[in-house]
């Protein structure tokens, strides 16, 4: 054998498998894998930033609730406080400003 011809063959093993996978085809692979989960995190990203909106708007919407009750409960105690007012005074014998108190005529 003379020696171009060792050169230009090629030794052929063969592998255990039938399906092999060469090294293009193996970065081609990976960059898909990659691409895939790269896009699933993508959603879920997205989907964990629409539930952090939704819930902060309904954490405004229950304060904007405890506001307005809150705001209900000081009426209803400041008229509560003014009814028990006008029942102490009516109770100790008090008129109001405006109309004139009774008058007792004492007999000489």
């Amino acid at each position: 054998m003379n020696r171009t011809s060792r050169i230009n063959r090629r030794t052929v093993y063969k592998s255990g498998s039938v399906f092999s996978v060469g090294p293009a085809a193996s970065r081609y692979i990976v960059l898909m894998v990659l691409a895939v989960l790269s896009l699933l995190y993508l959603v879920q990203s997205a989907q964990g930033s629409d539930k952090a909106i939704e819930l902060r708007n309904t954490q405004k919407s229950m304060t904007e609730a405890e506001r307005v009750f809150d705001t209900l409960v000081i009426q209803e105690r400041r008229t509560r406080s003014l009814q028990t007012l006008s029942e102490s005074a009516r109770d100790q014998g008090l008129v109001p400003i405006g109309s004139a108190p009774p008058v007792l005529e004492v007999a000489p």
